[in-house]
């Protein structure tokens, strides 16, 4: 075969839409010397969706030296930060794309997607639009859009979205997801089981696609009440996730979010027998809380309570401190340089942080200002460094139902989203998670209020007294109105759909329906089980 007809050969493939059929003779043309930055694109897609992104990316950066002025290939770049869950380089991708061709649709999808990563919605929408506009044949936006519409409560837009995108593409991942998630909203689970079971082995869709829909197959055979069939869905999820991120985050020469605890909790005891004396500067007149915990603890429920107070500014859990627990938790030893900043330093950080906050629109003087970071629990040392005045909310469940809903429920995926693919991994997080936390209630000067979840459920008005009496606040009846505050509020965790439904105490002891397939994740928790009375 010559080159011309290999090339000939490849567009006909494309032309066809077999994509595999145009990657096997690129990856002819790579080993016979070729090097065109098509036939690098097209085997930089077949590096991605087995999960080598940096493989991938490497072909794609070897693709763009040779044409850099090629849209397509910096579209693939973006593409493939935004699967590594970095949107933030995404959209320099799609940016620089834009900047060389504005009309080129693919780009402002893409854009769009990262936009909505970053939790800039508005944007997002309208960068969909306008790649809908553009090229009227093209079906991933108007997906996109859908999911946007879905996302935003608005069941029909989403469902006349998600049909146009399939008229144009008859299996469409995020169209697809879209219709059956509103099938399962309003109760046809077994349509919906059905729906996925059958669609699910499509080979056209790509693995990442796939894991979504094994998680809401699980979610539509948990409500039928055939719990094994969805524990296994769960699990074909999980796993499809966790063989598609090893590179990224399973390596035996990265650190674990399980090794990040541990590491934590030695260098916390060899430095802060006794924490430093805190220092006291000058700040806004906020009466600063943190909302801490573990991720599916009730905290985003316990956020929109608060949050329905008068005299309560609730941030929706957006960035805050990422650059300082960088700095400080991130590099060996690093946690020494954090004890010992000197006062100039701290002020440095403190101002950059308030910075922030008015950055995401917030007015909070004069306010009770609530920062919802579960994932902040292991990284304690910062906030009593930075803020030693803040009023600590942990939250608290039966570790059992958090293990459970954290495996069952979809994250953007980082190094500890990794560990919530495996039980025994996730179970093993919580358990060095809790010691950690354990360590810094008895060492850090902080002012500590721990709420139950399964308390609340029983007896609302009575805890949430409690927390407001601990805040420094006045019980407010509007906040049991919890669930309007919530339908108004910008929700981005997998808990939004759960809270808009109100208290709910279907899910205190859920885990008893999944019982023999959590019993070595149990086994591990069982120290904490115990400790916190749940047993």
């Amino acid at each position: 075969m010559d080159r011309q007809e290999l090339y000939n050969n490849i567009n006909q493939k494309l032309a066809a839409d077999d994509i595999e059929g145009a990657v096997d003779l690129a990856e002819v043309g790579l080993a016979l010397g070729e090097t065109h930055p098509m036939l690098l694109n097209l085997c930089a897609y077949r590096l991605e969706v087995r999960g080598d992104f940096a493989g991938s990316l490497k072909l794609l950066d070897q693709a763009l030296q040779i044409s850099p002025e090629d849209v397509t290939i910096l579209s693939a770049i973006g593409h493939n930060w935004l699967k590594q869950a970095a949107p933030r380089n995404a959209l320099r991708s799609f940016s620089a794309a834009l900047a060389r061709a504005p009309g080129f649709a693919p780009a402002h999808h893409g854009a769009g997607l990262a936009l909505w990563a970053l939790g800039d919605m508005k944007e997002s929408r309208t960068a969909q639009a306008r790649a809908a506009a553009l090229d009227p044949n093209y079906p991933d936006p108007r997906g996109a859009l859908a999911l946007l519409a879905l996302h935003e409560r608005k069941p029909d837009e989403a469902r006349a979205h998600a049909n146009a995108a399939l008229r144009l593409n008859p299996r469409e991942p995020a169209a697809f997801l879209t219709l059956a998630t509103l099938d399962q909203e309003a109760g046809d689970h077994a349509a919906v089981a059905a729906r996925l079971q059958t669609e699910i082995r499509n080979p056209q869709i790509a693995p990442l696609q796939r894991a979504p829909l094994c998680r809401l197959l699980g979610d539509a055979l948990d409500s039928l009440g055939e719990f094994d069939a969805a524990f296994a869905a769960y699990h074909e999820g999980n796993t499809i996730q966790r063989l598609m991120f090893a590179p990224q985050h399973g390596g035996d020469d990265l650190e674990s979010a399980v090794g990040l605890c541990e590491r934590i909790t030695r260098e916390f005891k060899a430095e802060a027998h006794t924490f430093p004396t805190p220092h006291v500067l000058e700040g806004p007149d906020v009466n600063h809380v943190f909302l801490l915990g573990f991720p599916r603890s009730g905290t985003t429920l316990l956020e929109q309570v608060l949050a329905s107070h008068p005299d309560v500014v609730a941030l929706e859990e957006k960035p805050t401190l990422n650059d300082d627990i960088t700095a400080f938790f991130l590099e060996q030893d690093s946690l020494e340089t954090l004890l010992n900043l000197d006062e100039a330093e701290i002020a440095s950080r403190v101002a950059a942080y308030w910075e922030r906050i008015a950055g995401y629109g917030l007015r909070v003087e004069g306010k009770t200002f609530v920062d919802k970071q579960p994932s902040m629990t292991i990284y304690l040392p910062l906030i009593a460094k930075l803020f030693p005045r803040a009023r600590i909310i942990v939250a608290r469940r039966d570790p059992r139902d958090v293990v459970l809903s954290c495996y069952r429920r979809g994250f953007n995926m980082n190094r500890t989203i990794y560990e919530f693919t495996d039980l025994e991994r996730l179970a093993t997080l919580y358990a060095a998670t809790m010691e950690l936390a354990e360590l810094y209630f008895d060492k850090l000067p902080l002012k500590f209020h721990v709420h139950s979840h399964e308390a609340m459920i029983a007896d609302f008005d009575g805890r949430i007294s409690a927390l407001c009496d601990s805040l420094g606040l006045d019980f407010d009846e509007n906040m049991r109105n919890f669930v309007e505050t919530a339908k108004a509020r910008d929700i981005r965790t997998p808990s939004a759909g759960q809270v808009v439904q109100g208290l709910n105490a279907g899910g205190v002891g859920y885990w008893r329906n999944y019982e023999t397939h959590l019993a070595p994740a149990c086994a591990i928790l069982e120290p904490w089980i115990q400790r916190y009375g749940y047993a």
